[in-house]
């Protein structure tokens, strides 16, 4: 999540029994913090003070009571200055063009290797360069503010608020300029926000404010899993209370917190279960679900979720499933044993996938090909071919990929690319170049139908196999020429039963199938006939939901990313952890809801950092 991973012993403010009075009352009362160096976020409703602590960091006011002591670093740079402020009026000077703006805070040592136009290019500025504050509309005035903090190469920045007038559909755009730039020149931030989702993206510790005092200040990972309380949790989104929630009325998971985010409560239809739905709000990712028991005296509820789309109406009866929660992820140790081993890497490559007009997508399925070439799936609808050197080759686009995104990628051995077109229940098939060769199934849940289907693989005589969720969980078997063979699986928790059908993989004659909510991997023949959970002769394979599942060519070892851990497992092939690499985060070396991962021929990982909306590389 840092900007930057640079952390001095110091923290960078220390802030003791601090108030701040107006004429009206108290704006901050009793602060006592320490602001340490790298990246934290400032949380609070309108009027909570965010404002007014930032203008105590930058001495723009003075305390009525206690003390805030700025701790300078013997490693601050030679050059730039020390502390930058973008005040919440953006602070431009009507005098000056845009241009002059960047020229005239940069440093004149730095001027003869920087170049205030590229700025101006990242922040889409530069037809504006000649214009002044006034010819601005509010959008392009607070991207000039933050261009310019930037070009002041300033050690620490303090934004209030910074690109508020920003659309939604182009702010974490200009996020990856202030991010790329913080790690080139080592910069600590500090940013007051209103944005959960920004907060999440952006930030390792964060400051939250209510009426002047401080309820919360940490590690951004630890109020996102383990808050202390409703309200404080809240700070970052939705959040479900279980303890309202009777324990006998909880299935599928065990309860060790009080609460859980939507990834981690699923709400299903059940004709048997405890609760009928009152009423359905669905906004995209996050739908909410009002409930009451029927026959009790308790008054009604409301739940978040996480659905593909959907499904749920009024008057159906539903059960509540509590996904086995991260709380060893909480603690740091990502539900696995503190004596696994741990995978290392000797470099990390990333790279985002293009733009999609000023949209970044995010990668979801990834396959190596027999040259080492990359096949990107991503959200966009789009599959992108990288060669070995990581470079782009081609792309094109899905049919249709307007009601839902496909998930699923694998390169057959007739050279064609067979695609898992989740929402159009379908599986396209394509030649080299990207052109429609043939579809496989429609919406059903009869043979050779499907419901979601999310991922494929082939075996060696080219037999093809198919997995899919959406209380049809299975697994399919085609021949190449697309006539069905036979299934295996369904919906359960039982041996040999699925809940989310997710990656697969081929080997030896076994099917290995990520079952994501289940928390497993289970192990198939490949004529169907189940055959073991990956780990259990072993003593136990802890996951939190495994999404996707690899293998190398040489060593027979096992690669499974988990997308609710933010981390790869390795394991051989009885399911005996050999190493481990990773957590939820936004730094290097951490992922947040990884979604796919494939091994090329020289045993370099891929991941499908879809949270961070990037590709990474892992070399040995």
């Amino acid at each position: 999540m840092s900007i930057s991973s640079v952390h001095s012993e110091l923290p960078l403010w220390s802030l003791t029994d601090v108030s701040l009075n107006w004429a009206h009352g108290t704006r901050l009362t009793g602060i006592n913090l320490e602001i340490p160096s790298g990246v934290t976020a400032v949380m609070g409703y309108s009027g909570a003070g965010k404002t007014s602590l930032l203008n105590l960091l930058v001495r723009f006011e003075r305390p009525d009571a206690g003390t805030v002591v700025r701790n300078q670093n013997a490693s601050s740079p030679v050059n730039g200055l020390d502390l930058f402020w973008v005040p919440h009026t953006l602070g431009l000077w009507p005098q000056y063009s845009v241009l002059e703006h960047l020229t005239l805070v940069c440093p004149q040592s730095e001027l003869k290797h920087f170049s205030p136009e590229s700025l101006l290019d990242d922040f889409n500025l530069k037809s504006l360069s000649a214009k002044y504050p006034g010819q601005l509309s509010q959008g392009e005035a607070s991207r000039l503010a933050v261009a310019r903090a930037l070009a002041s190469h300033g050690r620490v920045i303090v934004m209030d608020e910074p690109l508020v007038h920003v659309d939604q559909a182009h702010w974490p755009i200009y996020w990856d300029v202030i991010r790329n730039s913080g790690q080139e020149q080592q910069i600590s931030l500090v940013f007051a926000t209103h944005s959960s989702e920004l907060v999440m993206r952006e930030a390792s510790n964060v400051i939250c404010l209510e009426q002047g005092q401080v309820v919360y200040a940490g590690d951004v990972n630890e109020l996102y899993y383990d808050p202390p309380s409703l309200p404080t949790a809240s700070y970052l989104g939705p959040v479900n209370d279980l303890s309202i929630i009777p324990v006998q009325n909880l299935s599928d998971g065990e309860r060790k917190s009080h609460f859980a985010r939507p990834e981690q409560l699923s709400i299903v239809k059940d004709v048997r279960g405890s609760y009928e739905v009152k009423n359905v709000k669905f906004s995209g990712s996050v739908e909410e679900v009002t409930v009451s028991q029927p026959g009790a005296e308790t008054t009604s509820a409301t739940f978040y979720h996480r659905p593909v789309r959907t499904v749920l109406q009024q008057g159906d009866r539903v059960s509540l499933r509590l996904l086995l929660l991260l709380v060893c992820l909480i603690f740091q140790i990502g539900c696995g044993k503190e004596t696994d081993p741990r995978l290392s890497f000797s470099e990390t490559i990333q790279w985002p996938v293009p733009a999609e007009g000023m949209k970044v997508p995010a990668p979801r399925s990834l396959h190596i090909g027999p040259a080492d070439e990359l096949y990107v799936l991503d959200n966009a609808g789009r599959v992108l071919v990288y060669d070995a050197e990581n470079q782009l080759d081609r792309q094109w686009e899905m049919p249709d990929f307007e009601i839902g995104k496909p998930e699923g990628i694998c390169l057959l051995k007739n050279g064609q690319i067979a695609v898992a077109d989740t929402h159009y229940h379908r599986v396209v098939f394509f030649d080299d170049q990207g052109k429609v060769s043939k579809m496989l199934g429609e919406y059903g849940e009869a043979p050779g139908q499907f419901v979601y289907p999310v991922s494929v693989v082939q075996d060696p005589a080219g037999n093809i196999y198919v997995s899919e969720y959406g209380n049809n969980d299975r697994v399919q078997k085609f021949t190449e020429q697309g006539e069905f063979l036979l299934e295996f699986g369904g919906v359960g928790t039982g041996p040999g039963e699925f809940q989310r059908a997710a990656g697969m993989i081929w080997h030896d004659g076994k099917i290995y199938v990520s079952d994501a909510v289940n928390n497993r991997i289970q192990v198939f023949s490949d004529d169907g006939s189940f055959l073991e959970i990956l780990g259990t002769k072993t003593g136990g394979l802890p996951l939190y939901y495994p999404y996707d599942i690899a293998i190398d060519r040489h060593h027979n070892q096992l690669y499974i990313v988990e997308y609710g851990a933010g981390r790869i497992t390795k394991t051989d092939l009885s399911g005996r952890v050999t190493g481990r690499y990773g957590k939820t985060g936004m730094n290097q070396g951490e992922f947040l809801t990884p979604w796919g991962l494939t091994v090329n021929s020289k045993d370099q990982v891929f991941v499908a950092d879809t949270g961070n909306r990037l590709i990474v590389k892992l070399i040995p």
